[in-house]
């Protein structure tokens, strides 16, 4: 206490008297520390103090009164009884570190009288509760966020806050409520249910970017407690399902071009070798037989080349040996030919001969005289045509003994 003096339980017949040596209590309650004078006379001129071990709680003179600042806002003295000698002390919203000794101090013409009260607070823990399933509603509609304290007491003292997601949107502490911008006259607590311990939030006039998780945290007695309830607006539901839907068709869309692009390529992949292939045989037109084959040669693999060569050699073979047996079949024909001719030709040089005797005897002696030039006349004579076919004949066996 703040200095010392002589105390007691009475003076000159006066004593101060506490109804009960124990008071009981939970975290959050609202307690009477019950005490009054005996016999019971007016208090109002006389000096009352509070103590809370070695901490002055409360303190009346004069008609005037001092609270502790820890306690500032939950202690007070019923000011109107103490004309009855009532010097009760109520506190409200108790705590745990408030438990102890309470002692009521009265001071009168210079002598103080006192009792003492112990307070017990039951360290019994609470809970929040709320639903795990997700609320559905409307547009439009109101819905509340049912959270609420397990086992039942009082919340009017604690504070208690409410987030969407990360976002603070509302606010209760010692009685005053705070609301964020973008939530204002949507959002509230009922402060009756608060003293059943009934959390709930109440939104108002729901959006469809009302929707996600929202958050109770109760901060009481050094103490904490969280809850999350999932507000999901059916509006959502079905942009979620169209986009799904998109979704879907894109991806269908996208297989499908990926496959018409295969399909593009291995038709210009075609067209490419169709039209290579009608360029080089327009390039061929008018090129022999054989180098005609030897171009398409060229666009085949090694072994199909080297069977079709085999195959064109064999085939030249034979032809070349056709050709032989034609050209000795000719050969064979015009020596008969001319053997049959050899005779008649015999014949006709002598025939030519004995016309000849016969004319020279006719001629003139003058013609006779004349030899040298009938032998020259003869010189002259131009080449039958049974020998052009003979040497022809002999350059025709000279190439076949050369093949």
């Amino acid at each position: 206490m703040a200095e010392t003096k002589e105390v007691s339980k009475t003076s000159q017949g006066l004593s101060v008297v506490c109804q009960s040596d124990i008071v009981f209590s939970h975290p959050g309650d609202d307690v009477v520390l019950s005490c009054h004078l005996n016999p019971a006379v007016s208090a109002a001129s006389m000096e009352i103090q509070w103590w809370h071990k070695e901490d002055l709680v409360f303190h009346y003179k004069n008609g005037k009164m001092t609270v502790n600042i820890d306690f500032e806002g939950r202690v007070s003295l019923p000011l109107q009884d103490l004309q009855n000698g009532n010097l009760s002390l109520t506190l409200r919203d108790v705590r745990s570190s408030q438990k102890g000794l309470y002692i009521c101090e009265v001071t009168h013409e210079s002598q103080s009288i006192q009792d003492t009260v112990f307070l017990h607070i039951s360290s019994v823990d609470f809970s929040l509760v709320f639903s795990s399933d997700p609320l559905c509603v409307a547009p439009g509609e109101d819905v509340i966020l049912p959270v609420h304290l397990l086992p039942e007491t009082s919340a009017v003292f604690m504070e208690i806050r409410w987030f969407k997601e990360t976002e603070l949107i509302y606010q209760y502490m010692k009685g005053q409520e705070m609301t964020n911008n973008d939530f204002e006259n949507r959002v509230s607590l009922s402060i009756q249910e608060l003293r059943r311990g009934n959390l709930a939030l109440i939104l108002r006039n729901v959006q469809s970017s009302d929707s996600g998780d929202y958050t109770c945290t109760v901060f009481h007695d050094g103490c904490q407690k969280r809850g999350v309830v999932h507000l999901q607006v059916k509006e959502i539901e079905r942009v979620k399902h169209l986009c799904s839907v998109i979704k879907q068709a894109h991806e269908d869309i996208m297989q499908q071009r990926v496959k018409l692009n295969e399909t593009i390529k291995l038709l210009e992949e075609t067209l490419n070798i169709v039209d290579r292939s009608s360029s080089h045989l327009n390039s061929m037109e008018g090129i022999p037989p054989f180098m005609q084959d030897q171009s398409k040669l060229e666009g085949l693999d090694m072994e199909n080349r080297r069977a079709v060569e085999e195959e064109r050699s064999s085939q030249r073979t034979i032809q070349t040996r056709e050709e032989g047996k034609a050209t000795e079949q000719e050969l064979s024909s015009e020596r008969a030919t001319r053997a049959q001719q050899s005779p008649n030709q015999e014949t006709r040089h002598e025939t030519v001969a004995t016309d000849q005797e016969r004319s020279s005897s006719a001629v003139p002696p003058q013609i006779q005289e004349r030899p040298g030039t009938s032998q020259s006349d003869a010189a002259q004579t131009p080449p039958r045509p049974e020998d052009r076919r003979q040497r022809s004949q002999e350059k025709r066996e000279r190439k076949c003994h050369i093949l």
